[in-house]
C-alpha cells in the first residue's frame, strides 16, 4: 500500500485513558458480591458506564487542550541553512506553513497512540475488577441455553460498550482530519461509517467469540492452537470478500476504463513490462475525493478476487509518469504475493502470543479468577482477561509485525523502479516526486524520530523512501534488477 506513514500498533483495538474515578472505585467494592444481574443492578452499570464515559470526555478535553498549547509553541527542529542548500534538491522537505502543521500532527498522533493503548487496557482492567464479564455471563445464561445465542448476547455487548468508550477519541481523530485538511467527510457519513463497521464487527465478533470458548471447552490445554488454525480459513475468507462484499459498503468503485482509458493504455505497457496478466478489469479507481484528501492505491482480494485499487485523488493530483509509478509500486504487491506471504508471517506471530497468551491467563485465572468471578478460562466472565492480555502482548509485537510491513513495503518500490525503468523518463525522480506530494499533502513529518519508526511506522518514511528511489539505480552499475530481469 502506497500511504501515508501511519503510527499503527498493528491491531485494532479499543483505546482509552488513564486513572479511575471515584464513582469507579465505589463501584467495584459494590460489585464484590456474587448473584445474578437485576434490572436495578442493569442500571447501575448503565449509569457508571455514563460515568467513565463523561469523565473520559472531560480528562480528552483537557488532554486537547494541552496538546493544542503544545503545537502552538513547540517548534520543529531547526536545520542549517548553508547545510539545506548544499542538500540535493530532492530530499524531502515541506514549506514552513506544511511543516509546522505537520509537527503537531506528528506530535497529536504519538500522543493520541500511547493515550489510547494505554486508555484500552485501563477499560478491560475496569472490566475485570467490576466483574463486568460475570454480568455479560448471568445474562447470557439466563437467557438462554444455547451457547451460540450466549456468543451473541456476551459479544455484542462488550463490543458496543468497548466500541462507546471509544467513540470520544474517534470522534476526535476525525475533527484532527478535518481540521488539518486531510477530510472532508462530513460528520452525517461518518457517522453512518462507523455505525457500519459496529455492525460488521458484531457478526464476526460472535462467530469468534462462539469459535473461541467453544475450543476452550472442548481442549482446555490446546485451545490455543486450534483457535489459531480455526483463524487461518477465517482471514482468508475475510481477505476474499472483502473487495466484493466489504469495501463497496464504505467506498465507491468504478472500472478504470470507464473515466481513465488513456491511463490504462499506459498502465498495460508497465504490465506487459512484468510479463504479467493483469486484465484491465481488475483495475479500480477508488472515488476517494468524496471523503478524504490524501493520495493512496492498495492491493486487496485474494485469489479470484485479488484487485488493484488507485484513489482518484492520486491520479488527480500526480502526474501519469508518478501514477505509474504508483501503480508499480502497487503491481509488486500483487505480482511477488505480498498478501499471502505477510499473512503467513503474521499468523507466526499471532501463534507465539497465543501460547504466551494460554500459559498468563490460566496463571492469572488460577490465581485471581475466585476475586473476579471467573469459574475457569471456558467462563464467558474471563473474556476481559483474555482481552486484555492478548491486547498487551500484541501491543507489545507491535515493532515485529511493522517490520514485517515495511520489508514488504520496500520491496514494492523497489519493483515499481524496476518495472517503469525505461518507460517512463527520469523514472528515479518520477519516483522521488511522486513521494514528495504523498508526503506534502498527508502532512508527513521529515524528521521522525528512529526508536517511534521502528516500534510504531508500517511502512518507510517518505524521508528514506525518496532517497532511496534516487540511489536504487542498479541499471547503472552493470547489474541486473533483481524482481523485473527485462528491465533495460
Amino acid at each position: 500500500m502506497l500511504e501515508r506513514n501511519k503510527v499503527t500498533d498493528g491491531r485494532d483495538a479499543t483505546s482509552p485513558l488513564r486513572g479511575r474515578s471515584p464513582q469507579w472505585l465505589r463501584f467495584a467494592r459494590l460489585n464484590r458480591l456474587r448473584g445474578a444481574m437485576s434490572g436495578r443492578g442493569l442500571l447501575r452499570l448503565l449509569h457508571h458506564v455514563l460515568l467513565l464515559h463523561t469523565a473520559m470526555w472531560l480528562v480528552l478535553l483537557l488532554m486537547v487542550a494541552i496538546q493544542s498549547h503544545a503545537a502552538e509553541t513547540s517548534q520543529p527542529p531547526s536545520t542549517n541553512s548553508a547545510e539545506q542548500a548544499a542538500q540535493p534538491t530532492l530530499h524531502y522537505s515541506l514549506p514552513p506553513d506544511k511543516l509546522t502543521k505537520a509537527y503537531a500532527l506528528y506530535l497529536l498522533d504519538g500522543s493520541l497512540y500511547f493515550i489510547t493503548t494505554l486508555w484500552s487496557f485501563v477499560v478491560l482492567w475496569l472490566m475485570l475488577r467490576t466483574r463486568f464479564g460475570v454480568r455479560l455471563r448471568d445474562w447470557a445464561e439466563r437467557a438462554s441455553r444455547w451457547r451460540f445465542v450466549q456468543a451473541a448476547i456476551v459479544m455484542v455487548l462488550f463490543a458496543f460498550v468497548l466500541q462507546l468508550l471509544q467513540l470520544p477519541f474517534d470522534v476526535y481523530e476525525h475533527h484532527v482530519s478535518l481540521n488539518y485538511g486531510l477530510s472532508v467527510q462530513h460528520w452525517g457519513s461518518w457517522f453512518g461509517d462507523q455505525g457500519k463497521a459496529l455492525l460488521l464487527a458484531f457478526v464476526l465478533a460472535i462467530f469468534l467469540g462462539w469459535i473461541l470458548y467453544g475450543v476452550i471447552r472442548r481442549s482446555p490445554r490446546r485451545w490455543w492452537f486450534y483457535f489459531w488454525l480455526a483463524l487461518i480459513p477465517i482471514m482468508i475468507f475475510v481477505l476474499f470478500i472483502a473487495p466484493v462484499w466489504i469495501e463497496p459498503l464504505f467506498e465507491k468503485f468504478e472500472p478504470l476504463t470507464d473515466h481513465h482509458p488513456e491511463l490504462v493504455a499506459q498502465i498495460e505497457r508497465v504490465v506487459n513490462r512484468a510479463g504479467m496478466n493483469i486484465p484491465p478489469q481488475k483495475m479500480y479507481e477508488m472515488k476517494a475525493s468524496e471523503k478524504r484528501t490524501t493520495l493512496n492505491a492498495y492491493v486487496s482480494g485474494f485469489g479470484a478476487t485479488k484487485r488493484v485499487v488507485v484513489w482518484d485523488t492520486t491520479m488527480e493530483k500526480m502526474t501519469t509518469p508518478e501514477t505509474l509509478f504508483v501503480f508499480g509500486h502497487e503491481m509488486g504487491h500483487y505480482v511477488l504475493h505480498h498478501i499471502p506471504k505477510e499473512l503467513t508471517i503474521d499468523l507466526g506471530i499471532l501463534l507465539v502470543l497465543f501460547y504466551i497468551g494460554y500459559r498468563l491467563v490460566n496463571w492469572m485465572v488460577a490465581r485471581y479468577g475466585p476475586g473476579w468471578g471467573i469459574r475457569d478460562v471456558a467462563d464467558w466472565a474471563s473474556l476481559p482477561l483474555l482481552m486484555l492480555v492478548l491486547s498487551v502482548l500484541t501491543f507489545l509485537a507491535t515493532p515485529a509485525f511493522n517490520a514485517v510491513s515495511r520489508y514488504y513495503e520496500h520491496q514494492a518500490d523497489q519493483y515499481g523502479l524496476e518495472v517503469i525503468h525505461g518507460l517512463v523518463p527520469d523514472s528515479s525522480r518520477v519516483a522521488a516526486m511522486s513521494f514528495q506530494k504523498l508526503g506534502e499533502v498527508s502532512l508527513d513529518y521529515p524528521y521522525v524520530n528512529r526508536f517511534w519508526e521502528l516500534w510504531a511506522w508500517n511502512h518507510p518514511t517518505i524521508a528514506s523512501r525518496m532517497i532511496f528511489a534516487q540511489t536504487y539505480r542498479p541499471w547503472d552499475e552493470g547489474r541486473e534488477p533483481e524482481f523485473v530481469k527485462s528491465a533495460p
